[in-house]
């Protein structure tokens, strides 16, 4: 995989959510290299969280339905939202989400590589430098990576700022549900 294009991953990110903040952005990579495994204790507790989570949300076709989180657009996240105002099936995305889950496996690796390009960004001044300064992203990257790169929650800033309610998927898995809901799949 080309550092370039996780460059351009992260920079998209940044300029579409200038509230980020360094937990955001891990989350981010870390979307990319693990999906949703993480995510998934039972099915049961799942569904629960889900349903729960759409209750909450106010259907908006206005807003963006698939976002990539890999360089390559091989996962996404599919935002609640929008997938309600299309009258999307909560059960069939339940069962992409955990299908999703079961064939990502996540390399420790690649998140390191990622989150190493996420702090060089940082000390040359771009973006990032207005998320935290090289010396924070080294200091959360070294915890992380000792704590074997755990899941994150998004920031409060971003939390406040972007209501984020999703689903990360394989783009498969987030294509088939646009099939089934006869909309175009488009990524951004």
């Amino acid at each position: 995989m080309s550092e370039e294009r996780v460059v351009a991953l992260i920079r998209a990110h940044l300029q579409r959510y200038p509230e980020a903040q360094i937990a955001d952005m891990y989350k981010l990579l870390h979307q990319g290299v693990f999906g949703p495994g993480h995510a998934i204790v039972s099915k049961k507790a799942t569904r629960e969280w889900l349903e729960h989570e759409a209750g909450q949300q106010t259907p908006a076709a206005d807003e963006m339905l698939i976002e990539s989180v890999h360089p390559d657009g091989l996962m996404v996240r599919v935002h609640l939202r929008p997938y309600l105002a299309h009258r999307g099936s909560l059960s069939a995305l339940l069962d992409a989400f955990v299908r999703s889950a079961e064939r990502v496996q996540g390399d420790p690796d690649t998140m390191a590589r990622w989150w190493g390009l996420f702090q060089v960004l940082c000390a040359q001044g771009e973006l990032c430098s207005r998320v935290c300064e090289q010396r924070e992203a080294i200091l959360f990257g070294r915890v992380r990576a000792q704590e074997n790169w755990p899941a994150v929650h998004h920031s409060p800033a971003y939390c406040q700022a972007y209501r984020p309610a999703y689903r990360v998927l394989i783009a498969t898995e987030a294509e088939a549900l646009c099939r089934k809901l006869k909309i175009p799949f488009l990524m951004t």
